[in-house]
């Protein structure tokens, strides 16, 4: 049967603050109508600062070198092809306020690179707002997206309202308690049509269909209809180059076929790519000049239903802020997953993790959390990594979590490795990385990388890094975690065949099922601000989706997703973080209990007394080094 999108409003997705709504609909124009309401803004003195908030806040305003000021977001969706054709937005009566302070400055996005000095990113502790007669200068701003709503392909409209200003030369801030969103727009003539012979296309280099097609049959079996092409098979000279030859045959499977989920098989290391990596200009220097991005295969559609084409300007270098913006929609019209194998063995690998998974696991509602202080230095004495674990914890009611944090000396390797065999279901880490290696800095000190090295087993460098499951034996294969790194370029598969995230998604006694993380230089931000916004965000909001919504894939399109609705203005560390974040597994796959769940308390595999002693051997050493430094 063909999927029709029918000419209704699908519905607002995200409501903030009460408010009468009218709609009309017909063949021509229609308008929407909606009134929000706001409370009396709180002002609370913070040092050498006020901070400003509102209790229907959704977002705060972060520009550098501006005032953080609270901000509402509405959005609301149309069927894919709606010609918004305006939004205007309305304020009550304008009340003055004095404050008595500056109002808190934004804060700046931090690289959580595996280099990282206190010295040169502290919080501001003066600004200098003399260049501001009143922000923000506009009350409201807009944007558009085409993306997926579930399964259905919708129209986003996101509104942004902020309902407080700031005027720093008369120490005033002006607010008001209503506002009325005025939306006029206009269906589409005709109803955009999409076929309906599969749900999932993989695609892949000739050389790994054998081993692709126990999973085609694996999912064949579960009712989703699978659909394999070769890189060999698409058309090319159809785009500028086979990037984009491979984005339009996607396009294309979207419109005839109505594909909602794709798996791209194959590494792109430099000069020896297996399947073609788009590289997206939105530089980190001095570490990199651009990255790959698997979410240019997944945003094919703007609002209107046009090609995306993230080359606005037309040079030959895709994504680059902010020239390439306007050829960028962001949000995905497929859910995605990425498996950057290097050869067939590493296909078949994984291909069994997930059959397995499908049939044994286990939910146990545990998760293992890894953190530490990640920008040290930082005004309001926070340890970020472990802030942002007790978030991530704050959305997954009844789990259970073993915490190995800086603060409690329980970031040791060891731990690190036993926490990978506990069973859980989640593994959620926040710090700093590189391409093979995730670490985090102890308390208060930025000179110290920990985990730390160990000499038995030998492992020579600090740092959870992608050889240390072989070196600790995690074989944990009988219970494999859904793993979330929030640090750089631990999913930069451009640059290592071993990146950390595959070293933990292939390992084939255990790692992880999945491995989200980004593709480049990741950002955070000093204090109570990480898990706000940047990768931060990415780690609390994608864990939540998870637990929510089950399936992985989906879970990464609504972050994206709710990531692009939600704030405004979007800067560079905004944009970078939506291009780089990827997931390294099966987008279709449901983290809940498998088919004939295995796992249990008691029918763990047991080491035995010879694998038991290597194991608890290095244990000893430990101890008795520490007892004599």
């Amino acid at each position: 049967m063909r999927k029709i999108l029918p000419l209704l409003l699908v519905g607002i997705l995200v409501l903030s603050g009460l408010g009468a709504v009218a709609s009309t609909e017909n063949e021509k124009e229609n308008f929407q109508l909606e009134t929000i309401n706001f409370s009396k803004p709180m002002i609370q003195e913070k040092n050498d600062f006020v901070s400003v908030d509102l209790s229907e806040k959704t977002f705060d305003l972060w520009e550098s070198n501006k005032p953080m000021l609270p901000a509402v977001t509405k959005v609301y969706t149309y069927p894919l092809g709606t010609q918004i054709d305006s939004v205007d937005v309305s304020f009550s009566n304008v009340i003055e306020k004095e404050v008595t302070k500056p109002i808190q400055v934004s804060p700046e996005p931090i690289p959580k690179t595996d280099v990282y000095s206190s010295n040169i990113n502290m919080i501001k502790k003066t600004v200098d707002y003399t260049d501001i007669d009143i922000y923000p200068e506009s009350r409201f701003s807009y944007k558009t997206a085409g993306g997926l709503k579930g399964e259905e392909r919708v129209t986003y409209l996101s509104v942004n309202l902020y309902p407080v200003q700031y005027s720093p030369n008369e120490y005033k801030i002006f607010y008001s308690h209503e506002a009325t969103i005025d939306i006029k727009y206009t269906l589409p003539a005709k109803p955009l049509v999409f076929g309906d012979a599969y749900d999932l296309l993989i695609i892949a280099p000739e050389d790994f269909s054998t081993a692709l097609q126990p999973l085609i049959d694996h999912k064949e079996g579960l009712g989703i209809a699978t659909k394999l092409t070769t890189l060999e098979e698409i058309p090319s000279g159809v785009g500028v180059d086979e990037q984009e030859d491979i984005k339009y045959f996607i396009k294309d499977a979207i419109t005839n076929w109505g594909i909602t989920y794709l798996i791209l098989v194959g590494a792109g290391v430099d000069g020896e790519e297996i399947f073609p990596v788009r590289y997206v200009w939105i530089p980190s220097l001095p570490y990199e000049e651009n990255f790959p991005s698997d979410l240019y295969y997944a945003d094919v559609f703007d609002d209107e239903g046009n090609f995306s084409s993230w080359d606005n300007d037309g040079d030959g270098k895709f994504g680059e802020y902010s020239a390439d913006v306007p050829a960028m929609d962001i949000v995905p019209d497929v859910h995605l997953g990425k498996l950057p194998a290097n050869n067939a063995a590493e296909v078949t690998t994984v291909v069994d993790k997930i059959i397995h998974y499908k049939t044994h696991n286990k939910m146990t509602r545990k998760i293992v959390q890894w953190g530490g202080d990640t920008f040290p230095g930082d005004a309001e004495g926070i340890y970020e990594g472990e802030y942002t674990n007790e978030a991530v914890l704050d959305n997954l009611p009844g789990y259970a979590t073993t915490q190995l944090w800086a603060s409690n000396n329980k970031l040791t390797k060891y731990e690190v490795a036993d926490g990978w065999k506990s069973c859980p279901d989640f593994i959620d880490t926040s710090g700093h990385g590189s391409v093979r290696t995730w670490a985090t800095h102890p308390c208060d000190d930025d000179t110290i990388w920990i985990p730390p090295k160990t000499f038995i087993p030998y492992s020579k460098y600090s740092g959870w890094i992608n050889d240390d499951f072989n070196t600790f034996k995690v074989k944990n294969y009988y219970k494999l975690p859904v793993v979330f790194y929030n640090a750089c370029s631990n999913n930069k598969y451009s640059k290592s065949e071993k990146c950390l995230s595959w070293a933990t998604v292939r390992y084939p006694e255990g790692g992880g099922i999945a491995a989200f993380g980004a593709s480049g230089i990741g950002y955070g931000a000093q204090g109570s601000q990480e898990p706000k916004r940047l990768m931060g965000w990415m780690e609390v909001h994608i864990l939540e989706e998870i637990f929510l919504n089950k399936i992985l894939g989906v879970a990464w399109t609504n972050c994206i997703t709710n990531y692009y609705n939600t704030f405004s203005p979007l800067n560079a560390g905004d944009y970078k973080t939506l291009t780089e974040i990827s997931m390294f597994g099966d987008p279709t796959l449901a983290i809940e209990d498998g088919d004939d769940p295995k796992v249990s308390s008691v029918n763990i595999p047991q080491f035995n007394i010879f694998e038991r002693f290597a194991e608890l051997f290095p244990r000893l050493v430990f101890i008795l080094e520490k007892i004599f430094e």
